[in-house]
């Protein structure tokens, strides 16, 4: 089944949210069902990005020319290219939603649980959005 997400950050300058499409397998009962399956997908995916990656990077003159014109040089590399554990991801999401770090709506319905059972069609758009903690002083 095809669904959509889309992301905000509260604070982000950009005001359209461009709809990521993504798909499920299987059955997807509640949210904590359809969070393991995003965040195993989105873990993969970065997984075979870091194998994918050249082992000599090399930059010609014509690409030094163009980069020092912009003001930044750099071959391209990941910082860090080590394979990431999908166990531990999926438990840093459920955690993080347990916390209140980040809303997920369902259809521009807000979704308080990760037990609350879902009814998903075609084409849903699910919105996540990561809040920002505010911080300062009282003078």
């Amino acid at each position: 089944m095809r669904l959509f997400y889309q992301q905000k950050t509260i604070g982000k300058k950009s005001r359209k949210l461009q709809k990521i499409p993504f798909t499920i397998e299987g059955h997807v009962y509640t949210l904590k069902d359809l969070l393991t399956q995003l965040v195993t997908q989105e873990v993969q995916n970065y997984n075979e990005k870091a194998l994918d990656t050249p082992l000599h990077i090399y930059i010609t003159d014509q690409q030094l020319e163009e980069a020092v014109q912009h003001g930044k040089v750099h071959f391209g590399e990941k910082k860090n290219a080590s394979v990431q554990s999908i166990d531990q991801a999926i438990s840093t999401v459920l955690q993080a939603f347990e916390d209140e770090l980040f809303l997920v709506l369902h259809n521009e319905e807000q979704l308080n649980s990760l037990t609350t059972p879902l009814t998903i069609q075609e084409d849903d758009v699910f919105t996540f959005i990561k809040l920002t903690m505010l911080a300062g002083r009282i003078w």
